[in-house]
């Protein structure tokens, strides 16, 4: 006789996908419980955003996060910094009230891949979650974008200026000659300079610098905007206006700049 966890082959079925909630409004989070169930997914909440993130880290499927942004309170650089050190790689959906208006156009901008508001009913909420997953390849390409970036302003002067020099196909001789070191000396620095990018070959470093370059094109700096209520953006973008209505459906805009 099957076991009611085991699938017809006789193996264990693939975890569900979890829907995370981070709210202090009891209402709100009843009513993504119920999206998340009818979407099949699991639903985990907490009141703390941090909690939340922390919680989601240790979750290896996790199909969305949903964060009760007050712009008042919050700050969204710690949000992004701490998404970013978690390494909690999923599309966020910030939830902010009506008349948050400009005060969230820096966190949309940064944080947010889809907006919503905490006045939607469960079947605008249901959508907002199938648009949210839709984006999660698009997600992975902008958190290896940012950690790229990350990893090439980390390294010193010396061993990102022969980082440059290695990705334009310059050989260590000439390299050494261009900043007049010994050769040895190149073939240590870039040694460091692998180790510290975290990468193995030429091929891999190039990655990483052709993927850390394109950051402010991912990433470009906020511009105050008026936020509308049920709307939602379809890729990073500089503010929150214009937003695509309700029912546009997610471009991957930057998913033909970056090279996998």
């Amino acid at each position: 006789m099957m076991n009611q966890h085991e699938t017809p082959m006789g193996l264990p079925p693939a975890p569900r996908p979890a829907v995370y909630a981070a709210s202090k409004d009891a209402g709100w989070l009843s009513k993504v419980g119920q999206a998340a169930q009818a979407e099949n997914c699991r639903f985990q909440t907490s009141t703390s955003i941090t909690s939340l993130i922390n919680q989601a880290a240790a979750d290896s499927d996790v199909a969305c996060v949903l964060l009760d942004y007050d712009p008042r309170i919050q700050q969204w650089t710690s949000i992004e910094q701490l998404l970013f050190d978690k390494n909690v790689v999923a599309p966020v959906i910030l939830v902010l009230d009506e008349s948050s208006g400009m005060a969230a156009s820096e966190a949309v901008a940064r944080i947010a891949h889809v907006v919503a508001i905490n006045s939607m009913e469960l079947p605008e909420i249901i959508e907002t979650i199938q648009h949210a997953i839709g984006l999660s390849t698009l997600v992975e390409h902008q958190f290896d974008v940012l950690r790229c970036h990350r990893l090439y302003q980390g390294l010193p002067d010396r061993q990102r200026q022969i980082v440059d020099y290695v990705v334009e196909g310059a050989p260590n001789k000439q390299i050494a000659t261009k900043l007049k070191v010994s050769v040895k000396t190149i073939e240590r620095e870039r040694q460091k300079a692998y180790r510290q990018l975290n990468v193995r070959s030429t091929a891999e470093m190039t990655r990483v610098v052709i993927l850390g370059s394109l950051h402010d094109v991912v990433f470009p700096a906020a511009k105050p905007a008026k936020p509308s209520g049920g709307l939602r953006l379809d890729s990073r973008s500089n503010g929150v206006g214009p937003i695509a209505p309700i029912t546009t459906k997610p471009t991957n805009a930057f998913n033909s700049q970056i090279p996998r």
